[in-house]
């Protein structure tokens, strides 16, 4: 029920910051989102462009991905932030290097809550905004954030 609770919550957000930002930056994008679409596995719908938010984790299991061409995964990061910091102050961790573009990464993209749960930056939703008028150039922008996150 939980993992239920929160990928709703992380679409619903997802949803709101786009369109956040969107009216900041004076853009007129139709974000459509309903029960319908969710059923199909499709998050949200802008210019054609279908979306699907999917956790990235560092479980092995929850890692092994599925593509579907027609829609872009956005990644959405959960990671435990306190065990990549110790990483990166750790001696006996000899490449810190990915643990740090990570946590930068992490930084740039999202906001963690006092509560722990993680929300998106407008950062994240500005740089997909900023390429909507093309599917290869949403997937490149999301290629590239997810390289970032994986900490490439």
């Amino acid at each position: 029920m939980y993992r239920t609770w929160v990928s709703v919550l992380t679409q619903l957000d997802f949803c709101y910051m786009f369109e956040y930002v969107c009216d900041k930056e004076g853009k007129n994008l139709h974000l459509e989102c309903n029960a319908e679409l969710d059923i199909k596995g499709i998050d949200a719908i802008v210019n054609d462009i279908r979306f699907q938010i999917a956790k990235i984790s560092q479980r092995k299991e929850a890692r092994i991905a599925g593509g579907k061409k027609a829609v872009v995964t956005i990644p959405y990061a959960v990671f435990n932030i306190e065990e990549f910091e110790r990483r990166c102050e750790s001696p006996r961790v000899k490449d810190k290097s990915g643990y740090q573009k990570a946590l930068d990464a992490f930084h740039k993209y999202f906001i963690r809550l006092q509560n722990g749960f993680v929300v998106f930056n407008e950062n994240y939703l500005k740089a997909i905004i900023d390429e909507i008028d093309s599917i290869e150039c949403v997937k490149k922008v999301v290629e590239k954030i997810s390289l970032e996150l994986a900490g490439e």
